[in-house]
């Protein structure tokens, strides 16, 4: 049986002293290990030091203030280096007390001057005003001189001629058996000198006591060889008849006890530290009253059992080790509403399916034969909800992973800012513009192919819109505009028909300008030419020379005299005639002043306006199913042309109109006559429509233009929430989580985009591991299907593998796992590090006591605890508040042992003795030569 003891921690147990024992020697003092790891130390430094100097950047081509930061960067660790390397040698020499208080004071001088150089260097160093770089040099070197100075004359003053080698001049003794633990009895020659002759004498020796354990080094076990030096005269002396619990303070305040047998051996001690005397003799009471009848539970298999801490009970699942596998999420004031949850653990850990979320998840949800969508972090948080229900799964299903193929191209929207969606509408796009408020302001009359045309759209609105003219035609107007680069007229009425256009293209505003007002002037006398074929015409250039022409009912010109002009009209006849053999039926016409002409082309009937010399000035720009509608409209522009007024129109115009009910409209007209835009409501008065055009103006003014496309992300400036709304900015999804700040809602919109696609899609039936990531590491959780906490892990992993396995663990265990019910005190026996022990429980779950040692076998701790309990019953309590011999009867006799006031043992006696006096005798020659014993060494 092993005995489990406590000792204080000695100064020789640090990692520097381990290392040094194991890969040195065995140190002669603690000067031995601090001076060869400063050695070390210094060493490392003062090499990195010059590696730094070798590898860093030089050359013409590297920055001065560079090439100062890596000289400084390797000076300080070399010129530290220096001083820790001789500091540690000073160390491993024997020197006195004052040579190393100088050699500190040296280092410490030393050091002050590294400390200067970082401060100083490279701006005061040498160069700049004032410098510091003699003062720094000259108290680095006193430092190092001082140092140097111990290292180098030590050996010269104490005569070490030896300190490089390992061994010093002399004999090597080698030691009796009974001095190197090899036996228990010896003897010893002592040569000594009597007056002037010498002599000898044979002493008999023989082992008393001895250690109740190894050390790592020799400095430790001479520590303790010390301590039991000190307490050995003035111990007392204890007889143990009987099991007793032994009661001590171990240090700082902390209370224990372990019970022994009367042998001496231990069966167990406390399974907790108390912090006061009386908290541990009340959990010795307590193992007094109940252990004797607790009842024995085995762990051989997996259980649930509860605990209690804090006031608050919550279950766990076992396996046959004790090792946690699961842990209930949620603490409960009642035992048994911790048992419920335990019950509703086994029903659903059966059926419950792994969920890995690594980033984000969409949880689908049936309620009432109806579907919804929840999207959902790592954590199981809610981040937003669908809007609409769906009626099957597969419907909820294609809609979700619609969702998130749109959502890593949405794009970014802003709430209670104006702006000019671009959007699709079926296969076309379309451009709207939105008020703070997410109401529609104005839509887009035109559709588009492609998003770019429709932005270009909204683009000449937000650029035009604040700038533009409001304008009224009341019946006719003229319009000069620019399109394309040059200038062009048009004759429009109040609804946007225009009546009349141009032919032809101007290279200023003036010339169209003159070409508007020879049509107010000779379109009222004109003339109409009608005929039904080709027709000749004879007509005066503007340089007096006359010219003819052949053309078709259409207007289309089939031929002309060319280059050809002639000095009078009879001329121009002539030659005409001449070709008018080859056309008979061409009428003859003769154009001495402006006149209309009416044609049919593949369009339709109309008009045109030709000069004197056969120009078209105007054409009708509405074609007419008949001839009379052709002439109705020519006669229309002659009645009322003369007093229609002209207006240039350089860039887009605000035009408000009345309708038939007096109901006043708007609408955004461009140069080029297209109606870009038009108000979605009506006006009772032009004030208002006037107003609104205003408000226009002004919403436009600086709106950005986003492209919709089908899916986007609405961002709330009040709280930084969003939600995923359509191209018609109808809400999807509601996002249910806030943000400190426009940028932290951007970067977790940025990131749930950047994850979308690999977003879990999944269902809770019921319950579902989930596996996630941690601050820790890998870990998992039951959740019911409200995505509430039924159970987690009870530690990390290091993978995801690990965590699916643990689960498996989990459910192979959850069904069949017994509830232990820990009604009172017990003993519960389970395998612990290849073997079988016991610890004592209350009710609540609390250790009492753990068993002292490990059993192979099941059957050999059920021995122990069945002992356990009989020595329990009749054990006293004995109080160390003081070192003590204890004396023991075993099988083999009377043994006795020191324990300190502590509880550590530090010493037994080596043999076994057949009466009590005999031990006693024993023990009282250990009380008077102990205190003075001289201490060999025997290696």
């Amino acid at each position: 049986m092993a005995t489990e003891t406590r000792s204080q921690d000695s100064q020789y147990d640090g990692r520097l002293f381990e290392w040094y024992t194991k890969y040195v020697s065995e140190p002669e003092s603690k000067k031995d290990v601090y001076g060869y790891t400063l050695l070390v130390v210094g060493y490392l430094l003062a090499i990195g030091g010059m590696v730094i100097y070798q590898i860093g950047p030089t050359g013409s081509d590297v920055a001065t203030s560079t090439l100062f930061l890596v000289r400084e960067i390797a000076a300080v660790p070399a010129a530290v280096g220096l001083i820790c390397s001789l500091l540690g040698i000073v160390l491993l020499l024997p020197v006195t007390r004052l040579s190393l208080v100088a050699a500190i004071l040296g280092a410490l001088v030393a050091l002050g001057a590294v400390v200067l150089f970082v401060l100083y260097y490279p701006n005061n160093w040498f160069v700049g005003t004032p410098s510091y770089s003699s003062m720094i040099i000259a108290l680095y070197t006193a430092g190092i001189a001082l140092v140097a100075g111990v290292v180098i004359m030590v050996p010269v003053i104490t005569g070490e001629r030896s300190y490089l080698s390992e061994t010093t001049e002399g004999h090597e003794y080698e030691h009796p058996g009974i001095m190197i633990g090899e036996t228990d009895r010896g003897g010893l020659f002592a040569v000594f000198k009597r007056g002037t002759e010498w002599t000898w004498r044979f002493i008999d020796q023989s082992a008393v006591a001895g250690s109740t354990k190894t050390f790592l080094s020799r400095l430790e076990a001479e520590e303790r060889v010390e301590s039991v030096k000190s307490q050995v005269a003035d111990a007392g002396l204890l007889e143990i008849k009987n099991a007793a619990f032994r009661l001590y303070e171990s240090g700082e305040g902390i209370w224990q006890w372990y019970l022994m047998r009367d042998d001496g051996t231990a069966v167990a001690e406390g399974g907790t530290d108390f912090e006061s005397r009386d908290a541990a003799d009340a959990s010795i009471n307590a193992i007094k009253d109940h252990g004797p009848d607790a009842e024995m539970i085995v762990m051989d298999q997996p259980v649930y059992d509860t605990t209690r801490e804090n006031g608050e009970w919550r279950w766990r699942l076992l396996d046959q080790d004790r090792t946690p596998l699961a842990l209930g999420a949620a603490a409960h004031t009642d035992r048994s509403d911790a048992t419920a949850n335990l019950e509703r653990f086994r029903s659903l850990s059966a059926d419950a399916t792994d969920l890995v979320i690594e980033r984000y998840g969409v949880e689908l949800l049936e309620a009432d034969d109806q579907w919804e969508w929840r999207l959902r972090d790592s954590a199981h948080r809610q981040l937003a909800g669908s809007v609409r229900e769906f009626g099957s799964k597969g419907e909820v299903e294609n809609a979700v992973y619609d969702v998130l193929d749109r959502l890593q191209r949405a794009s970014l929207l802003e709430a209670g800012q104006p702006t000019f969606d671009v959007y699709r509408s079926g296969s076309d796009w379309r451009w709207r513009l939105v008020d703070e408020s997410g109401r529609t302001e104005v839509r887009g009359t035109e559709s588009a192919s492609e998003p770019e045309a429709a932005r270009t759209h909204a683009e000449t609105m937000r650029t035009g819109a604040p700038d533009a003219e409001v304008v009224e035609i009341e019946d006719l107007e003229f319009e000069t505009y620019r399109s394309d680069g040059a200038w062009h007229w048009r004759l429009v009425t109040a609804d946007r028909e225009v009546h009349a256009e141009s032919t032809d293209t101007y290279e200023t505003e003036e010339e169209a300008s003159r070409i508007v007002d020879r049509v107010r002037a000779e379109a009222p006398d004109a003339d109409l030419i009608e005929f039904e074929n080709a027709a000749f015409q004879v007509y005066e250039a503007a340089a007096g020379n006359w010219r003819w022409r052949l053309i078709d009912e259409d207007g289309t010109v089939l031929a002309d005299s060319g280059q050809g002009e002639y000095e009078s009209k009879d001329d121009a006849m002539s030659a005409m005639m001449t070709l008018q053999e080859n056309a008979p039926d061409a009428e003859h016409l003769e154009i001495e002043n402006a006149a209309f002409e009416l044609f049919q082309d593949d369009r339709g009937w109309g008009w045109r306006l030709v000069d004197d010399i056969g120009e078209t000035i105007a054409d009708g720009a509405t074609r007419h199913e008949t001839e009379d509608g052709a002439r109705g409209a020519m006669d229309s522009l002659v009645e009322s042309v003369s007093d229609v007024e002209e207006r240039r129109m350089a860039s887009p115009i605000f035009q408000v109109y009345a309708d038939g009910d007096d109901q006043w409209w708007w609408q955004f007209v461009v140069p080029d006559g297209r109606i870009l835009a038009e108000s979605t409501d009506s006006f009772g008065t032009r004030h208002e429509v006037e107003d609104a055009v205003e408000s226009v103006a002004t919403i436009a003014e600086g709106a950005p233009v986003k492209t919709v496309g089908r899916l986007a992300v609405l961002l709330e400036p009040a709280d930084w929430s969003w939600q995923l709304v359509d191209a018609d900015r109808e809400p999807i999804a509601v996002g249910t989580v806030t943000h400190e700040d426009r940028d932290a809602a951007v970067e977790a919109i940025e990131d749930l985009k950047r994850h979308a696609t690999e977003t879990t899609v999944y269902e809770i039936r019921d319950a579902a591991f989930d596996c996630y990531m941690s601050d820790e590491g890998w870990t998992w959780r039951l959740v019911d299907e409200d995505h509430e906490p039924i159970a987690r892990a009870p530690d990390t992993f290091d993978d995801l593998g690990a965590v699916e396995a643990a689960i498996d663990a989990v459910s192979a265990a959850a069904p069949d796992a017994e509830f232990v019910d820990y009604d009172d005190v017990a003993f519960e026996l389970f395998r612990e590090d290849g073997g079988w022990t016991w610890q004592l429980l209350d009710e609540e779950q609390t250790v009492l006591a753990v068993a002292a040692s490990r059993y192979e076998s099941r059957e050999s701790a059920e021995a122990d605890v069945d002992e356990a309990r009989r020595e329990i019953a009749d054990a006293s309590v004995i109080e160390i508040d003081s070192a003590a011999f204890e004396f023991h009867h075993t099988d083999a006799g009377w043994r006795w042992r020191l324990v300190d006031e502590h509880g550590n043992e530090l010493g037994e006696s080596v043999a076994s003795f057949e009466s009590r006096a005999a031990a006693q005798a024993e023990l009282s020659t250990v009380k008077e030569l102990g205190p003075e014993a001289w201490v060999s060494v025997a290696e």
